[in-house]
């Protein structure tokens, strides 16, 4: 009885040992590089990596730390992937918070015989904000104050502008997180009508849109539209 197990381990041995193998062949490669908004490297970054387009979801693989040169490697099996990078400042999981940095939109990588290379750019939502503006005399200021369902001012909170009412999770246009008074600024290209929100977590999770889109009319240069708004 007992040879007969110890042969019984044996064999799932083996057959563990032959579908490990398979598997480990099979495996390829993903270098990826990770820069700032500067194109500096950025040491302390993370890949998460999706096997669908839904990335709102515990990712399907996350990789180890940059290192000091930006670089990362992550070994997985061959097929597409969408994938992000990001940058937590207190090295944790959770919403993006000021200081840490997200890279976007997923970027749609394909695994085959060979591996993958990809760079990628994190930034904050300041620096995102600004990245997307063009030259200020051709647009429109919004400001206003993000306030709380009391009427009060909300600090670390953003406001973002979109021409479509969905979108993944980057909007085209981005405050920066604002102070202790609640109050934002958001510059906007005329011409177009923009739905505007404002959420505490970035990549966005949940936000608050206003009851109507506004449109920023051709004509304005220079004035101001004053839009306050209410984080449930």
């Amino acid at each position: 009885m007992r040879s007969r197990c110890t042969c019984m381990t044996v064999i799932m041995l083996c057959i563990y040992c032959v579908a490990f193998s398979a598997y480990a062949v099979e495996t390829q490669i993903l270098k990826v590089k990770i820069s700032d908004i500067e194109a500096r490297p950025m040491e302390g970054a993370k890949l998460f990596i999706y096997n669908s387009p839904n990335v709102r979801r515990p990712a399907d693989f996350i990789s180890s730390l940059s290192d000091r040169a930006g670089l990362v490697q992550i070994s997985l099996p061959p097929g597409k992937y969408w994938t992000v990078a990001r940058y937590k400042s207190d090295g944790k999981y959770g919403p993006l918070m000021p200081g840490d940095k997200h890279s976007g939109e997923p970027l749609e990588v394909d695994i085959t015989a060979g591996g993958a290379e990809a760079d990628f750019i994190v930034a904050d939502i300041r620096e995102l904000g600004q990245k997307k503006k063009t030259a200020a005399a051709d647009l429109l200021k919004l400001s206003g104050r993000v306030l709380d369902v009391n009427g009060m001012p909300v600090a670390q909170t953003f406001v973002f502008a979109n021409v479509y009412n969905e979108f993944f999770e980057l909007p085209g246009y981005i405050s920066a997180w604002t102070g202790d008074d609640g109050k934002y600024e958001l510059y906007l290209p005329q011409g177009a009508t923009y739905y505007i929100g404002t959420s505490r977590q970035f990549p966005l999770e949940k936000s608050v849109f206003i009851a109507k889109p506004i449109t920023v009319e051709s004509g304005k240069i220079g004035v101001a539209t004053i839009i306050d708004l209410t984080v449930q």
